[in-house]
């Protein structure tokens, strides 16, 4: 609880405090003596009436101060006269004023706009995390913040989460369309006669590759009786004709082959938009891809490995993610010096995310001020006031002394000018 023990300053404070507290009131007491030797011994010495009027000036002077003093913190010597011990008595009254007063004063959007905008705020977070300890502080704190998160999160409710966002994304997308633009954006302008250039060559590759298949199935296929050379000749004729073909197609566009091709091409690429039926073979096909185990395997392992990886580079001093990470902040900071309306953009921002926190909880601060201080015992708030404000209001009594020692000896100097002057009443 607050005011249970004292803090070393506080201490120290005390200590300041009673040190005054003995000068003031010592000051009283050695008015006191004067102004009681003075009185005895002014029939003897006429100039001692002086004396002795600036004692007794003093002497009410400072009684009146230390009155006044005292009254704000205790009743004196234990008198409860009215208006005394104002604090302890009117200390919820004062908690509510002083919230109020920090509210107006201290938290209005005036005030901490304008002193954002003289802390040049972004220039001074730029210019400290540009320096390379500071960036690489920041990027240790990041990841060791990371890893915290990693290590709280439940497993099997992470997976059960990216197992859900994979399988609603690959539903969600529909591949067909996109395969049919892709194709298409393959397939326009030159892309086609480079295209028909690579399934010519293609097709040669396949035809001499495949020269002993086409001959033994030429020799299968025809009779038995037939000679060597009719096969021989077949075979030629039917790899002619295939080269020939393709070479034809490769050079000219209007081919019935190639426009036939084409036209197969562009069918089936509108089909992959358009068709009922493909959309609804696609739906077939990803629902029985989600259903097979590996994909299960696979999203249950990416938590597994995404983690094993952030925890991993949190706890490698040398890792990339520390060093990207410090580079980025490098980079942001130098970005901001670079580029005035950046910086601009970010004041602002900060100027008005000050703006909406006061307006929206300065009346909490008010608020956590006044209950905060509502809460405090009131004869020890008191003494903890007193011991922080105590030690200036002592001058007030010696002040009081001195000032009404010399206001005394003013009046009784001014009291007997007229009989100095000859003046006389009537």
């Amino acid at each position: 609880m607050f005011l249970e023990s004292y803090t070393d300053l506080e201490l120290i404070k005390q200590a300041e405090l009673a040190r005054m507290k003995r000068f003031a009131t010592s000051l009283l007491v050695l008015v006191t003596l004067i102004y009681i030797a003075s009185s005895l011994f002014e029939a003897q010495y006429t100039w001692l009436e002086f004396v002795s009027a600036t004692a007794e000036a003093g002497m009410i002077g400072a009684v009146a101060d230390w009155f006044a003093v005292t009254a704000l913190f205790r009743h004196p010597l234990g008198l409860k006269i009215p208006h005394t011990a104002i604090i302890p008595n009117r200390k919820n009254a004062i908690a509510e004023q002083f919230g109020l007063f920090v509210q107006q004063n201290f938290l209005s959007e005036e005030v901490i706009s304008s002193k954002i905008r003289a802390m040049q705020l972004s220039r001074r977070v730029a210019t400290w995390i540009t320096e390379r300890q500071n960036a690489r502080a920041i990027a240790e704190q990041v990841t060791t913040g990371i890893a915290g998160i990693v290590k709280v999160m439940n497993d099997d409710d992470i997976q059960t989460l990216i197992e859900k966002k994979v399988q609603a994304r690959i539903r969600d997308t529909s591949f067909a369309p996109i395969i049919g633009d892709l194709l298409s954006f393959i397939t326009s302008g030159q892309r086609q006669q480079d295209l028909f250039d690579s399934g010519v060559k293609f097709g040669l590759f396949v035809l001499e590759d495949s020269d002993s298949d086409i001959k033994e199935k030429v020799v299968q296929e025809t009779p038995w009786w037939f000679p060597s050379s009719v096969d021989r000749a077949i075979y030629e004729r039917i790899v002619r004709s295939a080269s020939k073909t393709l070479y034809e197609m490769q050079v000219d566009i209007f081919h019935p082959i190639r426009r036939r091709m084409v036209k197969m091409m562009e069918q089936f690429m509108e089909d992959l938009k358009h068709s009922p039926e493909i959309a609804h073979k696609e739906v077939s096909i990803k629902e029985e891809l989600l259903s097979q185990p590996a994909i299960r395997d696979f999203t249950t392992s990416l938590w597994t490995d995404i983690k094993q990886a952030l925890l991993s580079q949190s706890e490698n001093p040398d890792a990339e993610l520390k060093q990207a990470i410090e580079d980025a902040v490098v980079q942001f900071g130098e970005a901001i010096l670079s580029d005035k309306a950046l910086a601009a953009k970010i004041d602002g921002w900060a100027e008005d995310s000050a703006r909406y926190l006061i307006r929206t909880y300065g009346h909490e601060v008010a608020d956590l001020i006044s209950d905060t201080i509502e809460g405090w015992d009131p004869r020890a708030t008191s003494e903890r006031i007193e011991i922080q404000i105590g030690k200036d209001l002592q001058f007030i009594r010696i002040n009081g002394t001195v000032i009404g020692g010399l206001a005394g000896l003013l009046i009784h100097t001014l009291s007997l000018a007229p009989a100095w002057l000859g003046w006389s009443p009537g």
